[in-house]
């Protein structure tokens, strides 16, 4: 005999997902409750939440649910186009931020370690773009900052602008990273100027520039490792 289903004015307001989720956070949910926020409404037979408590039953869990496709998704009974689609953007997100938090807990203890991360997101830009990196005080990442974009200049990139960010992260110590999309790594005049400003800045802030990166698609300069820092 099927699960009679039950709407959601049928179910006490303090055992309904959502209703929880706001109330007590979103630790505090099942992995059926959470996806049933995800569904969003069931079948005319199923609540949201007897949908996704079968869904999982039939999948064996997260892990292989992660791993369907948009048309695997859509073979559950009461799952069609905008549930799968639902499904897959929750899931994907859930991917993307485990590779982002993985990488995020690598430690910035080399101009190598900054040229690694920041190759593929800065190395073929067209674009100079200038970013700022706080680390706390075993050099791990607590947030990187885009500050600007263009041609480099102490007024395109202000103390004031690259240290706030800084200290809203509570930030030990800082590294910025830029481009040349010229491929020519070495620092421009400019370039020296911007990091003696960043530089003595952060001694009166407390928040040491560790170093200063400029990047390219197959090198990097550092002023750092160049004793220039």
């Amino acid at each position: 005999m099927p699960p009679r289903r039950l709407t959601l004015k049928q179910i006490p307001a303090s055992e309904r997902p959502r209703e929880r989720l706001i109330q007590e956070g979103a630790d505090s949910l099942t992995d059926a409750e959470l996806l049933a926020i995800v569904l969003g409404s069931g079948t005319p037979s199923e609540s949201a939440l007897q949908l996704a408590q079968r869904i999982l039953k039939e999948c064996g869990g997260l892990d292989a649910l992660s791993k369907m496709s948009i048309s695997e998704l859509r073979n559950f009974h009461g799952v069609g186009d905008a549930k799968a689609a639902q499904l897959k953007a929750s899931l994907e997100l859930a991917r993307r931020y485990s590779i982002s938090n993985n990488q995020d807990s690598e430690r910035f203890n080399s101009s190598q370690t900054v040229f690694r991360h920041f190759r593929g997101e800065l190395g073929s830009k067209h674009q100079e773009e200038f970013w700022a990196i706080s680390l706390n005080v075993k050099n791990k990442l607590i947030a990187k900052h885009f500050v600007s974009r263009g041609t480099l200049t102490s007024s395109l990139v202000h103390p004031r602008e690259v240290f706030q960010k800084a200290i809203r992260d509570s930030a030990a110590g800082m590294i910025v990273v830029h481009n040349h999309p010229s491929g020519d790594p070495d620092p421009s005049p400019e370039d020296r100027k911007i990091t003696l400003i960043l530089s003595e800045a952060g001694k009166l802030l407390g928040i040491p520039l560790l170093d200063h990166v400029i990047i390219t698609k197959g090198n990097y300069f550092s002023f750092k490792e160049s004793g220039l820092l």
